[in-house]
Order: C-alpha cells, then sequence, then structure tokens
C-alpha cells in the first residue's frame, strides 16, 4: 500500500467520525489540525510492528494469486494447444 492510499483511507476514517467527534470536543476539534492528525497517524502506522506484518503479510498473498493466475494462464494454453478447434 502506498503512503498516498493510506493517507487517502485514514483520511476517509477520520472524516466518518470527525462530525460526531467534534460536536462533542467541539474547543479541541478547533485546535486540532485534521492534516497534521492524519498524517501522525499514517506515521504510527507505519511503525507499526502488527500493521508491518499484516502489509508482509498481504503482500505474499498477492503474490501467491498472481502465481496461480500465471499458473492458470499456463494451463489454459496448454488445454488450447492440445484440443484445438
Amino acid at each position: 500500500m502506498t503512503t498516498h492510499d493510506l493517507r487517502s483511507l485514514i483520511s476517509e476514517k477520520i472524516d466518518l467520525r470527525w462530525s460526531d467527534w467534534s460536536s462533542q470536543h467541539p474547543h479541541l476539534a478547533l485546535a486540532i489540525d485534521r492534516t497534521r492528525l492524519v498524517e501522525s497517524a499514517v506515521d504510527l502506522l507505519r511503525q507499526d510492528p502488527e500493521f508491518i506484518q499484516a502489509m508482509r503479510e498481504a503482500d505474499l498473498d498477492e503474490a501467491k494469486l498472481a502465481l496461480a493466475a500465471s499458473i492458470l494462464d499456463r494451463a489454459d494454453q496448454l488445454i488450447r494447444n492440445s484440443l484445438p478447434l
């Protein structure tokens, strides 16, 4: 996941809760720079061992899916060559 994608995802999640939270904490909401809040959350996630591990596993899963798709494509080619129309 790129930093831009992560930043967008975090921003969307903050936006979902911001209205309710800011109505409960109006003075604090005025004092918080939302851009910095997003950047801080991105930085914290990038340093979080569980997040890092989850992203590694996602990369491995993606690589496995790509390999499986490649194998299926190759099998399809072999079948088409073996059974031409």
